[in-house]
């Protein structure tokens, strides 16, 4: 985006980067308070009454109060404008007429488009909204002493005419949140489960620079694209695995092998369910298998296991060393993984792309050097 784009548009990164359900619990409550300034507009033009007006101020209190809450600062500063006019109305609730209430209706019409604009597109209308901060400042100033009709028939106007109607059919509307792209959304599934243990932070993240760095050794004998699917998604099954087990040190039941066993199927599922990911999927299916046929969860032996699932075997294995224990400095456990992986060459590793792994980790101990 170029400057003068910067000028034309506005965004809010602490609010976009926010979970999916706190965005989406914000637009409910947004709409709720939208719908509920609508209902006390009408009853007011229909009937007046004081407490439509404490009502109204309410939910547009709590309106400004959650966008602070969420970090929205652009649409906070706007529901301070529209709320410091509001005020006058509330200290004088006998100075109300029908134009008054058209203002705040479209003043909140127009922040609730602007929240949509933000959240489908990632950025909003910045003339749009400067131009609802410059009618809010211009009716500060001229109701100083005093609501007055003609004001707000010229702010209506410069909003650009009638609020629209907010009636029960648009409280089953919602605003349809962007799908983050496939790998995205698995890197973010991926940080999930490297919170689950104080001993996993990071340790997707550099499974999938390991493995690519091994398949770029090999000669990127595997689809790289699928590959950083398949290794941010490899423990993906491990999110439905009961705690207790998952965290669980020393030695596991045959019950409880059998039930960590099953987070393979599940991550191999998980990427079935996404379009064009099957090769990661069997990647993920086949990164327990072992070289000599006694891995699961099919016993698949040698060439039978898909070359993308052989590197992922052993950098597993290496990120689940150097990261089991706390007390060892980087290089021993780097080392002692290095061992350990060549200790089972053929029996659990594929050998060839065993001896390409060495040199990957050697350039890692001279880049630690």
């Amino acid at each position: 985006m170029n400057a003068s784009d910067q000028n034309n548009f506005f965004t809010c990164p602490e609010f976009l980067t926010m979970e999916r359900t706190i965005i989406e619990e914000f637009v409910d409550c947004t709409r709720e308070c939208c719908i509920e300034v609508d209902t006390c507009v009408k009853a007011l033009n229909k009937q007046g009454g004081q407490e439509y007006i404490h009502r109204m101020f309410r939910s547009m209190h709590s309106l400004k109060g959650n966008c602070q809450m969420v970090g929205l600062a652009p649409l906070n500063a706007l529901m301070h404008r529209v709320e410091e006019i509001f005020s006058r109305l509330r200290a004088h609730p006998e100075q109300y007429f029908s134009e008054l209430g058209e203002f705040l209706l479209l003043a909140t019409d127009e922040i609730e488009q602007l929240l949509t604009e933000l959240i489908s597109e990632g950025v909003g209308d910045e003339h749009r909204r400067a131009r609802l901060a410059l009618v809010c400042d211009n009716l500060q100033k001229s109701t100083v002493n005093g609501l007055k009709l003609e004001h707000f028939r010229a702010a209506i106007e410069a909003l650009g005419g009638r609020a629209t109607d907010k009636g029960d059919a648009q409280k089953n509307e919602r605003v349809e949140l962007p799908l983050p792209p496939d790998l995205a959304l698995m890197q973010q599934w991926s940080s999930y489960i490297d919170n689950l243990s104080i001993f996993r932070k990071n340790r997707s993240t550099q499974t999938a620079q390991l493995t690519e760095a091994l398949n770029q050794a090999v000669g990127q004998i595997v689809d790289p694209v699928q590959l950083q699917a398949a290794a941010l998604m490899h423990d993906m099954g491990m999110a439905f695995i009961p705690h207790a087990i998952f965290n669980k040190e020393g030695h596991l039941s045959r019950e409880e092998q059998r039930i960590i066993q099953e987070h393979v199927r599940l991550g191999h599922q998980m990427l079935q369910r996404f379009s064009g990911w099957d090769e990661a999927a069997r990647m993920v299916l086949d990164h327990h298998e072992s070289y000599d046929g006694t891995g699961y969860p099919n016993r698949l032996s040698g060439e039978q296991i898909h070359p993308g699932a052989r590197i992922l075997a052993i950098v597993d294995t290496f990120c689940s060393i150097t990261t089991e224990r706390s007390d060892r400095s980087y290089k021993k456990s780097l080392l002692s993984a290095i061992s350990e992986i060549n200790a089972n060459i053929e029996v659990q590793f594929d050998p060839k792309l065993v001896n390409a792994f060495n040199d990957v980790v050697r350039g890692l101990m001279m880049k630690q050097n």
